[in-house]
Parts: C-alpha cells; sequence; structure tokens
C-alpha cells in the first residue's frame, strides 16, 4: 500500500465524520437515533456509521445515550 492509498482513506473517513456531525446538527436539531442515522446514509455501512460515532464522542462533539447496537440517541 502506497502513502497516496493511506492518505486517501484518511480524507475519507474524515469526510465521513464530517457528514455524520452535520447530519445530527443540521437534520435533526442536534439529537439523532442511531437507525435514523443508518437510514438517512443508507449507502454507508453500520460499521462505518458507529466508526464515525465513535469517533465524535471521543472528541467530546457528541453524547451518546445508551448502546449504538440498540438504536438509542446521540446528542450534540
Amino acid at each position: 500500500m502506497q502513502l497516496a492509498d493511506l492518505q486517501r482513506g484518511t480524507i475519507a473517513k474524515e469526510k465521513l465524520i464530517e457528514s455524520v456531525y452535520v447530519l445530527i446538527k443540521h437534520d435533526y436539531g442536534g439529537r439523532a437515533a442511531t437507525k435514523d442515522l443508518e437510514k438517512e446514509m443508507n449507502d454507508t455501512s453500520k460499521p462505518k456509521m458507529r466508526y464515525a460515532i465513535r469517533h465524535l464522542t471521543h472528541e467530546d462533539k457528541i453524547k451518546q445515550v445508551g448502546d449504538l447496537s440498540k438504536g438509542n440517541t446521540i446528542l450534540l
């Protein structure tokens, strides 16, 4: 794997994380359920979506209420 491939992967992850954040903030008014996000971004796999949510949670941009697998609420 070359450096350019690694950089493209990083950029793709950053775009995914940003798109999930914008979706929560603007489309759902700061309060969204994971099942709603998965429906909205149907072209994105569940593991990628959950990665973005975990990343945003670790950055303290969002708060997660409950377990992701049960479709619980995410708050800004």
